[in-house]
């Protein structure tokens, strides 16, 4: 009876519909938390704990990375709402729609590759492939989706703020490149590194702020119907 009652207000509390939303979105993060606990190639702890916790360097390490990984995540967020949010009503909407949802796709992926550094270590491992191909491959990715999109781009957003991000990405890319060495320490590589990841962050800035205009442009139209 007790079990009962507790039952019935939780379901007071939470309804049915809003428990099975959330056992879905549990379920994934569940599965990777079995698979860490089932898996004896890593220690645990090193899946678990925070990384500064485990390396002991300070809390600002990749602070500059970090910024631009939160903002790869939102960018995708924002995408992804909006993507599952509008109804579209025509072909046209549908397009826009399907531009939103694969760019997020591509925040998603660019915000992973930073994470987990996809493009300097595990790809190229795991398909025996060198890390310069991966890149190539990515920006064919990009490219192409621009290209596929390129009506809705120049017509219905503001394609000159996307522009300059890219710009800012291939003058990261481009020093990326550079056949130079660059020592950690000293005057000239503080710069390198600036000019470097810091356009990078920028070029991340700038492709979220875009994706944000494109956004709220497309939830104010559903919002106020013609």
């Amino acid at each position: 009876m007790k079990g009962y009652f507790l039952v019935s207000n939780f379901r007071k509390i939470i309804p049915n519909q809003t428990t099975l939303t959330l056992l879905k979105l549990y379920a994934p993060f569940l599965i990777v938390l079995l698979i860490v606990a089932w898996q004896q190639r890593v220690p645990v702890h090193i899946l678990t704990r925070d990384i500064f916790s485990i390396t002991k360097v300070p809390s600002y390490t990749g602070l500059i990375s970090n910024f631009g990984i939160l903002t790869w995540c939102f960018s995708w967020a924002i995408c992804t709402f909006t993507f599952f949010l509008i109804k579209p009503r025509h072909n046209l909407d549908k397009q826009i729609k399907n531009f939103i949802g694969l760019s997020g796709l591509i925040s998603l992926w660019l915000m992973l590759d930073d994470l987990l550094m996809l493009h300097e270590q595990w790809l190229p491992y795991l398909l025996r492939i060198s890390e310069d191909i991966v890149i190539v491959a990515e920006l064919i990715w990009v490219i192409f989706h621009l290209i596929y999109f390129r009506k809705i781009i120049l017509k219905f957003t503001q394609f000159k703020i996307l522009a300059l991000a890219l710009l800012l990405f291939i003058v990261s890319i481009f020093l990326d490149f550079l056949p130079i060495k660059i020592d950690y320490i000293g005057f000239k590589s503080d710069w390198f590194f600036l000019l470097e990841d810091g356009s990078k962050l920028m070029g991340i800035i700038t492709w979220c702020f875009y994706f944000c205009g494109v956004c709220y442009q497309q939830l104010i139209k559903y919002s106020n119907p013609i």
